[in-house]
């Protein structure tokens, strides 16, 4: 029996059968993990989303290339087999596409990721440079790494901390202490909140939290689960950026914690900003992708280290 060919294309040529690449993608960077949430965090997408492309995947291959157990993930012998062609392969294409977009970047600007607000060192640091050199581009409160790596801005100024793979921490600075964001008439830290909140007083308050695709090391971070004296907190609500957040604070009794810097860039007359001596101060960390690096990325840096000293 004869096998059917492709159809032809426009040409008269065989058309070339179609790759699930986000499939095959994903597919790589779980065999490395081992592990659906963390390749799920990896790529920046739902773990159900990790699990649909795997079983596509897997429909069309025509068997299963993972064994899934409640305790681990391993390969099958045929996902073995895919992954020694699939993984490598997969490592080249990323290199000639890091190395393509590392040869255009010498003729564009340095793209610069910021949270909440471009504060005044940083501020300082882009009046020395000459017009054009960087463009800024804004980062949401809960989504602190996907655009640095997907290759979207160069370097990116973020709280701390960065733990992820492939990112590099250039430097930290701004250690700030933390903020309690209230309802103006919400009446905490005494009439004119000067006086502040004490960090164990926050297990009496319910918080909102930053929701959205950064790792939950860094969420914790941000939105500690215990006061110092180990009560628990309490976050039944989420926002993607402080200008959400702020918004649900004014309109109920729900708090919000952040920096002291920030809370000059945010201030409105409907939300009061309570000190909160008891918690760790909170820092901000400038971080590049390990193989995208910007050639006026150094001098960037070296430039806000100075004005720092």
């Amino acid at each position: 029996m004869e096998r059917p060919t492709p159809a032809p294309g426009a040409s008269g040529t065989p058309v070339l059968p179609e790759l699930p690449l986000q499939e095959l993608e994903c597919f790589a960077v779980l065999v490395h993990q081992l592990h659906f949430g963390r390749t799920a965090e990896r790529l920046g997408v739902s773990q159900g989303r990790v699990s649909q492309l795997i079983k596509r995947l897997e429909s069309r291959v025509g068997a299963p290339v993972f064994q899934r157990t409640s305790r681990r993930v391993e390969l099958t012998e045929l996902g073995r087999a895919l992954a020694e062609q699939v993984v490598p392969a997969f490592e080249r294409l990323r290199e000639g596409y890091d190395a393509a977009r590392a040869a255009a970047a010498t003729a564009r600007p340095l793209r610069l990721g910021f949270q909440c607000a471009v504060y005044e060192p940083v501020a300082r640091v882009l009046a020395r440079l000459p017009e054009g050199t960087v463009q800024l581009v804004e980062l949401p409160w809960a989504d602190p790494f996907s655009h640095l790596a997907r290759g979207e801005v160069d370097l990116a100024i973020v709280l701390a901390p960065c733990r992820e793979p492939g990112l590099d921490v250039l430097m930290e600075f701004s250690r700030q202490p933390v903020y309690l964001a209230v309802s103006a008439e919400r009446r905490l830290g005494g009439a004119d909140g000067a006086d502040g909140v004490g960090a164990e007083e926050l297990a009496g308050v319910p918080l909102i939290e930053p929701r959205g695709p950064a790792p939950e090391y860094w969420r914790w971070a941000q939105a500690p689960r215990r006061t110092p004296g180990g009560r628990e907190l309490a976050y039944p609500a989420g926002a993607a950026t402080i200008q959400e957040g702020l918004s649900m604070v004014a309109g109920t009794r729900q708090g919000l914690l952040l920096c002291e810097r920030s809370t000059a860039y945010v201030r409105r007359p409907d939300i009061r900003f309570l000190p909160v001596p008891g918690l760790e101060p909170t820092a901000l960390e400038v971080v590049q992708h390990e193989r995208r690096p910007h050639r006026l990325a150094a001098g960037f840096v070296e430039l806000l280290a100075g004005l720092l000293d």
